[in-house]
């Protein structure tokens, strides 16, 4: 999902399982946020406002048919972090996108993207419990089929 706030446009990726692994006993780790905060992403605490430093070992990539793949150095090779998934775009989306080859990209884990109603409080509940990332990543848009 995507929506411009101020000059940058935003892409929201969520995932919706909170995919943990144990580091210590009674302490679990968010494998999608840890990830993101290797990379050099940061913590979100004020969704309305993200700091989102460049990282430029991610990219976005809109095809066409507006299928979305985000590419992350995890990614196995015939795989990406999110694949071939249909963007529905609000208008001039794409424009602001291509003006300026990079978007703010939010990764959390419970967003529930399907109830952009309350993304708002969504986003402020994820920030909260430190499942929320953002980062300033590139942008490309294809013409032919995905890669």
């Amino acid at each position: 999902m995507g929506y411009i706030i101020g000059k940058l446009p935003f892409l929201w990726v969520d995932h919706p399982d909170s995919i943990t692994v144990s580091c210590t006993p009674t302490d679990q780790i968010n494998v999608i946020i840890a990830s993101t905060l290797a990379d050099g992403f940061e913590l979100v605490i004020n969704p309305q406002r993200p700091t989102a430093p460049p990282i430029y070992s991610w990219e976005v990539e809109l095809g066409a048919s507006s299928m979305l793949t985000v590419r992350s150095p995890h990614d196995p090779i015939e795989g990406s972090f999110v694949r071939n998934v249909h963007l529905l775009t609000p208008p001039d989306w794409r424009e602001h996108c291509r003006r300026y080859g990079k978007v703010v990209m939010l990764v959390g884990c419970g967003l529930h993207l399907d109830d952009s109603d309350r993304l708002d409080e969504h986003a402020t509940a994820c920030a909260r419990a430190g499942l929320l990332t953002s980062a300033t990543v590139a942008y490309t848009e294809t013409v032919g089929p995905p890669r």
